[in-house]
């Protein structure tokens, strides 16, 4: 699991959607990962990490 989504994804101030869109996910996924229900595939991960932490 990644922790901190939320935390940065306020932070940059964009939406749910907005990430969704940037990482080439669903709103679900996104919700999932932010509540820490799920874990992103290392090729999801990879995308997150460039938009959220590059």
């Amino acid at each position: 699991m990644v922790k901190g989504i939320k935390e940065r994804r306020i932070e940059l101030k964009l939406t749910q959607v907005e990430l969704a869109k940037k990482c080439g996910v669903s709103l679900m996924t996104i919700q999932l990962w932010e509540r820490e229900a799920g874990s992103p595939s290392p090729k999801n991960l990879e995308k997150l990490k460039q938009v959220l932490w590059s």
